[in-house]
């Protein structure tokens, strides 16, 4: 979906133990692959974002989520390809009910938080998962020359009545 010549998209980090280990998955094909990430992708036309993210969950790792809270918005351009920027909603789930399974698309992997493979993900995740982590609400901006390579970023901690304000004025689509 694009909304403000944006691509809208969600990203959820589910983890389990009191924050002591992360779900990650392992990208098969697409953007990213070879990479560990955590979940989620497009927001379909007609599709709440927040629908969105529970739905790539089930799609690529067999999770049904229970509960997330909205953390994130962070803004990715990249000056190789010249594509609408992506604007990704970020959530956290401690909550969900399954068990992890392989896919098409996803490998997933617990991770303890000591030993998550930031050499293997987006140069970005070093930046903002200490945000997310801790549980501090934040806005961001990346703008990559090629796929690897960060040129400049702003990543700020807001309040959480902020990020919200913050979503509906940029996108103006509702959660």
């Amino acid at each position: 979906m694009y909304v403000e010549d944006k691509k809208i998209l969600t990203l959820m980090m589910i983890t389990k133990n009191l924050n002591a280990q992360i779900l990650l998955g392992m990208k098969r094909h697409g953007f990213g692959k070879l990479k560990w990430n955590g979940f989620g992708g497009k927001v379909e036309k007609n599709e709440g974002i927040y629908s969105a993210a529970v739905r790539e969950v089930k799609e690529e790792c067999g999770l049904d989520i229970i509960k997330a809270k909205f953390f994130g918005l962070i803004t990715f351009e990249y000056e190789i390809d010249n594509k609408h920027p992506m604007h990704v909603h970020i959530f956290k789930s401690e909550e969900f009910e399954g068990t992890p399974i392989e896919t098409d698309e996803m490998r997933p992997k617990w991770f303890d938080f000591d030993k998550i493979p930031y050499e293997q993900m987006w140069k970005d995740d070093m930046y903002w998962y200490p945000y997310l982590f801790t549980g501090k609400y934040f806005y961001g901006k990346f703008l990559f020359g090629d796929y690897e390579t960060i040129i400049s970023h702003e990543l700020k901690e807001i309040k959480e009545e902020e990020l919200y304000n913050l979503q509906k004025v940029k996108v103006q689509h509702k959660l």
